[in-house]
């Protein structure tokens, strides 16, 4: 059995009673701190408000996105500027990302997407119309009084032209900067994310879509392997036509090196070729990249196309192009007699030129060495070649050394002074600079036989060995192992 203690305590209201006024007195001391503190807290509330430069908005339809569809394609922003500094003050809008399409990256929303203004104070000047106008980047909405007095207004962003709009998902980003006038104040800047959806699942697909073969829209070559140096893109007609038509691809900027150095490439160092046109007409032969608008399909002369097509791109000759990364857009245009030029997708073009420094040795003697057989006292020179050949695109100097590791010896070891053994660098239209143009003695050790250009360009040259067998040697064949060596300067 287990017994239940219960405790209870009892309080005296006697003892109450006599400590009261000590209670009375600690409660009057908490009273004063908490007023104290509230005082305190006033004080620093007026101060942190004495300076409000701020910028903010919401939307009328709630959230924090804004999201338009041709179902509602309007809606609007409420700003509000907060201030009380006698700043001077203006609120512009930037674009920082076109509205752009996620599937076809580079086809964006330019004049489809407008801004009005509905509501806005007599404080300052509103800069915005009340019809409807194309959103431009640096678009100053709102310049205040002089005062900078707080001032709120309302914009509403709209979509246009909705039918001319490819079905698909877009997104780009708006911001709203606070900008000080004639004041070192900091300015403040809000972002706004906009979305686009046009057409819902099971709508009509693109006119025209042109992807990769991964579904992707990224063009990759790469040097380094053959496999990687084409790739296929696949090009889809879905539209139906009652007149001729053309599709078109531009180059929309130069071909770059990704690592800020300003190298370029050369547009025809890639190439393409169309396969699969037999209802119309197409490139099927190899021709270059251009800076100028090509024809990559014609339909026929009734509007007559076929459904799907293959683009190939290729590398050619990359010899003369340093090593990097380099990128551009390839933009696809629809053309036809009765619509006008048309960007269907946009394509990235990146080229991998992987990294060459190469040293070719190339010598008269099979074997790899320099060596005379047979020689004989007091015989004719003998001579030996080797030619060597840099294939380089790092953009960088180099030279070129050449290490003799012993004197030139039978298999006796008996050697040949150096004096009857000499060298000689000789041009195969050489740009860089021989250091031995002539003849010199072959000395044990490392030498440095050639220095490239300052542009460290791909360069050949030979190097002429010559012996002049001594009257008193030993006959015999003699030989020397000699290595070359390829470095950067």
């Amino acid at each position: 059995m287990i017994d239940r203690v219960t405790k209870k305590m009892y309080i005296d209201p006697q003892s109450i009673e006599k400590g009261g006024n000590h209670m009375k007195r600690k409660i009057n001391f908490k009273l004063v701190i908490l007023g104290l503190f509230l005082v305190y807290l006033v004080a620093i509330t007026k101060y942190a408000l004495a300076d409000v430069f701020s910028i903010s908005y919401s939307l009328t339809e709630g959230g924090y996105q804004l999201e338009l569809t041709p179902q509602n394609q309007y809606k609007g922003v409420d700003i509000e500027v907060l201030s009380d500094v006698a700043t001077r003050y203006e609120v512009i809008q930037k674009v920082l990302m076109p509205l752009e399409s996620r599937e076809n990256p580079g086809v964006t929303l330019r004049d489809n997407l407008t801004i009005r203004g509905i509501r806005y104070s007599s404080k300052g000047v509103f800069h915005i119309p009340t019809n409807d106008m194309p959103v431009r980047a640096d678009e100053i909405f709102y310049t205040s009084n002089a005062a900078g007095d707080t001032d709120t207004f309302t914009i509403v962003y709209g979509l246009v032209n909705i039918e001319n709009i490819q079905p698909g998902h877009y997104y780009g980003r708006l911001s709203f900067t606070l900008q000080p006038i004639g004041s070192v104040r900091q300015s403040e800047t809000k972002f706004l994310d906009v979305y686009v959806t046009i057409g819902q699942e099971g709508s009509a697909k693109p006119i025209i879509e042109i992807t990769t073969s991964s579904g992707g829209s990224t063009i990759t070559l790469n040097s380094r392997k053959e496999e990687a140096q084409r790739a296929d893109v696949l090009l889809k007609i879905n539209g139906v036509f009652k007149s001729p038509f053309d599709i078109t691809q531009v180059i929309t900027r130069p071909f770059e090196s990704q690592d800020g150095s300003g190298s370029r490439f050369n547009y025809d160092a890639v190439n393409f070729a169309v396969q699969g046109a037999e209802k119309g007409t197409a490139p099927s032969q190899i021709a270059p990249l251009s800076l100028n608008s090509q024809t990559i399909y014609t339909s026929a002369p009734n509007g007559d196309a076929d459904n799907s097509l293959i683009i190939t791109y290729g590398l050619g000759d990359l010899s003369q192009l340093k090593a990097g990364r380099y990128s551009t857009n390839i933009q696809y245009f629809l053309e036809g007699t009765n619509t006008a030029k048309q960007p269907q997708a946009m394509l990235k073009l990146e080229v991998e030129n992987e990294r060459t420094f190469d040293l070719i040795v190339t010598p008269q003697d099979e074997k790899g060495m320099i060596e005379f057989r047979n020689l004989k006292p007091e015989e004719g020179p003998k001579i030996s070649e080797v030619m060597l050949e840099v294939k380089t695109n790092i953009g960088k100097q180099y030279q070129v050394n050449q290490n003799v590791y012993s004197e030139l010896v039978d298999r006796e070891g008996t050697s040949i002074p150096n004096k009857y053994f000499t060298l000689k660098t000789d041009s195969l239209d050489t740009k860089g600079t021989l250091k031995f143009p002539q003849e010199a003695e072959v000395k044990k050790g490392e030498t440095i036989l050639f220095i490239s250009d300052e542009l460290g360009s791909s360069d050949k040259f030979k190097v002429i060995y010559e012996l002049v067998p001594p009257p008193d040697m030993k006959a015999g064949t003699y030989s020397s192992r000699i290595t070359y060596a390829l470095s950067e300067i």
